[in-house]
């Protein structure tokens, strides 16, 4: 699903009543050095002075070199049926729900949802877990798994973020339920009950952000956000954490068969056996000291080897097999709706 949809049109080219109104809500915040000299400023929106904002609508006035943009941000699922569990992964259509919404707040006409850019899409899917305590054993894994470039940060409570300040690609890994039980506790209206919200306990999400960087060398390389399909999006939700859980299809149950799995990928027996040492290595002393304790060469070798056997960077990171993660929880198989929660449940 498209769980946020971030959109943007130029405000000179909005119609001349709605740019008016936007215009007349705008400040600008200056930001100073120490000897009183402005450094930048930008444009600020009185929200209070526009009065157009809306619970789950988010508005803002963004500027590039040349150009003054209208900004308009939202989860779409919430939008349309308000609750964020599940919705639709059509941008065409979750962008039509966000102006819809928009259009309705300003009480005017704007232009198509085909005519804005896009700079953010969230994509999220949701995974069913057997309890609440799996869910949570989930997380302490992935609080353990660095996959390349993606290192986790900012971790707290239930959330496990990776990158979470890129404006390319950002990932996160989250508990739902305690999440919908926050947001009821401060107020918000939620249209759940009492089933969903005890469904929701079982669910962990995966959600990938694609941001403005993402977008931007996107249209460069000829893309149209317009023509992104679900296979598209599902496909860069998957090739970002598939390479941290994997698909779920591969078991290494016990150090037998994965020297069994070894000498299949490895050109020879001898460096099967190798990898073989190293993941031993790596189970008794970690991943930082084995890595340490060799050549890099020789190191991202064996991890080749490792994964091409069917580790994933939570087992090299975690140092052993969770059993759940491969029994329960595969990247390839979410839950999309409450049908299918009810299905498995």
């Amino acid at each position: 699903m498209i769980d946020w949809l971030t959109l943007r049109y130029p405000l000179d080219r909005l119609d001349v009543s709605i740019r008016d109104r936007f215009k007349a809500a705008l400040g600008v915040v200056f930001c100073s050095d120490s000897q009183g000299q402005v450094m930048w400023q930008k444009p600020w929106l009185d929200l209070d002075s526009l009065r157009s904002d809306t619970d789950g609508l988010c508005w803002s006035v963004s500027r590039d070199t040349d150009n003054e943009f209208l900004t308009i941000g939202g989860s779409p699922a919430a939008l349309e049926h308000g609750l964020n569990v599940f919705g639709s992964s059509d941008i065409r259509h979750c962008a039509g729900v966000l102006l819809l919404a928009a259009q309705k707040t300003l009480c005017a006409v704007l232009p198509a949802a085909s005519e804005w850019s896009c700079r953010r899409v969230d994509v999220t899917e949701n995974y069913l877990f057997a309890s609440d305590r799996e869910v949570k054993a989930w997380l302490r894994v992935l609080r353990n798994t660095e996959s390349g470039r993606h290192k986790p940060t900012n971790q707290t409570g239930d959330t496990v973020n990776w990158n979470h300040s890129s404006s390319l690609r950002s990932g996160k890994a989250y508990h739902k339920g305690p999440q919908l039980e926050f947001l009821l506790k401060k107020g918000r209206q939620l249209m759940v009950d009492d089933w969903q919200l005890e469904q929701a306990a079982r669910l962990g999400r995966l959600e990938l952000k694609l941001g403005s960087r993402w977008f931007r060398r996107f249209y460069d390389a000829g893309g149209s956000w317009w023509d992104l399909t679900v296979e598209d999006l599902q496909k860069q939700h998957s090739d970002y954490f598939g390479r941290m859980w994997g698909d779920g299809k591969i078991e290494v149950a016990d150090m037998g068969k994965l020297l069994e799995e070894l000498e299949k990928v490895a050109p020879s027996k001898g460096r099967a056996l190798a990898a073989h040492r190293t993941w031993a290595l790596l189970k008794s002393v970690g991943m930082s000291q084995t890595r340490s304790s060799m050549p890099r060469s020789t190191w991202f070798l064996h991890l080749s080897y490792l994964r091409a056997a069917g580790l994933t960077d939570a087992d090299l990171c975690e140092g052993n097999i969770v059993p759940f993660t491969r029994r329960d929880m595969s990247i390839a198989e979410p839950v999309r709706s409450w049908d299918d929660v009810r299905r498995c449940a």
